[in-house]
């Protein structure tokens, strides 16, 4: 079983695109990533580096991953740290209308499987969900949780052939052109709040990146109808934040409600941009950055 097991992390570690080759960048390899994007999907599918780098000159690396909570991208963070140079800056994604969930589990667990030797990672998701332990020391319980897609991503990578979604990533980001635009159904509405342990872990990313002298910048990007579609306490919810920020001396900046959040052609559901939506926010978050961070206005 053991043999077995490195069969199948081998053939998906020779993945050179998509989410595989996104992680071995991130945990295994040394970076010198000068600006990092961090958090969940919303981070992955919002922040286009290739359009970020070519427009300020920088080299960013999109470190997100699905479902991602404060807890959960400290652990990356601070996994990714273990292996690479601090950025220069750091721009952190709140998912406001998501930080009352305070998630025992890790989105899709096994794909983190042939990265738990790396031993921050490994201790870090642990403390989260104590299975990921078991899950690098005993094949015999990792094997059953595997799946057939993380299979036949292996079978792939051994037989050199891409997967459909390989080519649509880029430093981390990736480009969502295979999914329909938003529908008329309508979203339930409801209240939010910060829990307790995000928002602990929120003050240890805060920390981690004083320590390494990394400008942190605080932010939230579109959502549909800028939120106030779903989101009863949107106002409240935007106060704690900014005083969370203005506590610690950093800005939060609120971008959810930018003019063109309620075009439906740009976004797949009430909270994910697709690629032409991602092209439009990343441009203006550039133009932010620029002025904000780099004092060269866009031309």
């Amino acid at each position: 079983m053991y043999g077995a097991r490195e069969l199948h992390y081998y053939g998906l570690l020779k993945q050179n695109k998509g989410f595989y080759s996104k992680y071995k960048t991130a945990f295994f390899e040394e970076n010198n990533f000068d600006v990092l994007f961090l958090g969940s999907s919303r981070v992955e599918m919002h922040y286009n580096t290739r359009l970020f780098d070519s427009l300020t000159g920088r080299n960013s690396f999109n470190l997100s991953i699905k479902g991602a909570t404060p807890r959960s991208s400290y652990a990356i963070l601070k996994a990714y740290l273990s292996k690479s140079k601090a950025p220069v800056d750091l721009i952190y994604e709140i998912d406001y209308h998501f930080v009352k969930y305070e998630s025992p589990e890790i989105n899709d667990f096994n794909n983190y499987f042939p990265f738990l030797s790396n031993p921050v990672l490994r201790e870090e998701f642990g403390k989260i969900d104590p299975s990921m332990k078991h899950f690098y020391y005993n094949p015999y319980y990792s094997f059953p949780y595997t799946g057939f897609k993380n299979l036949s991503t292996s079978i792939h990578g051994w037989l050199n052939i891409p997967n459909k979604t390989d080519s649509l990533y880029y430093k981390g980001y990736l480009k969502e052109v295979f999914r329909p635009s938003l529908d008329f159904n309508p979203s339930p509405k409801y209240y939010t709040w910060f829990n307790v342990t995000d928002r602990n872990y929120l003050d240890s990313i805060i920390h981690i990146c004083k320590t390494n002298n990394t400008r942190l910048t605080l932010v939230s990007s579109p959502i549909f109808g800028g939120g106030k579609v779903d989101l009863i306490n949107k106002e409240q919810i935007i106060r704690q934040l900014k005083n969370i920020g203005a506590i610690n001396g950093l800005e939060y900046h609120d971008f959810s409600s930018l003019p063109f959040c309620n075009q439906r052609n740009l976004f797949v559901d009430h909270y994910h941009m697709n690629a032409l939506g991602a092209g439009l926010f990343t441009k203006h978050f550039t133009v932010f950055f620029n002025n904000k961070r780099l004092g060269k206005p866009l031309k």
